[in-house]
């Protein structure tokens, strides 16, 4: 076998055990955290009901934050459904912090290396508001900086998805 063959095998080979996930994992580091969180309190509610997302920002570097800028808004999709129906009511947040209902938060720095900052938000669905697809979901682009000349981290992230079910009412004379 030529020596361009056994490079080829061996080039395979490798391919072939880290698809496999066969080689060893490396273990998570704080960098590898996403520096924003997003949970929500129900993946499925009622027109008339409330939802509650959580989102917690985290400094995964190694230095001070010293500047975030964060977005936060409807995917394309929530808003661009036209019966999906929903109104932010309420927003509270870690001190530190200063957040409206809906449009995310401020976050006072710096925020240590590993420290989190937690922001919650609610919502009302429309008692009108339509039901099954799309579903109501958010989305959040951040801008880090950090200090000692470290550089800037950005990335966007996305709110597990709330779908919106109709409750069902029996026929007339159906028993329970």
């Amino acid at each position: 076998m030529s020596s361009s063959s056994r490079a080829g095998l061996a080039a395979l080979l490798a391919l072939v055990v880290s698809l496999l996930g066969l080689a060893g994992a490396s273990p998570a580091s704080a960098a590898d955290a996403p520096a924003l969180a997003f949970t929500v309190d129900k993946t499925q509610a009622t027109p008339g009901s409330d939802v509650t997302v959580t989102m917690t920002f985290t400094n995964t570097g190694t230095a001070d934050v010293r500047f975030v800028w964060q977005s936060f808004q409807p995917t394309w999709e929530t808003s661009s459904a036209s019966g999906l129906k929903y109104a932010w009511k309420t927003c509270t947040a870690d001190p530190g912090v200063t957040c409206t209902a809906g449009q995310g938060a401020t976050y006072a720095v710096p925020i240590a290396p590993g420290a989190t900052r937690k922001v919650t938000m609610t919502y009302t669905i429309g008692a009108d508001s339509s039901c099954g697809y799309p579903d109501v979901a958010f989305y959040s682009y951040i801008y880090t900086e950090f200090a000692g000349g470290q550089p800037a981290k950005d990335g966007t992230y996305f709110t597990p998805a709330t779908r919106v079910i109709c409750p069902t009412t029996p026929p007339a004379g159906a028993q329970a």
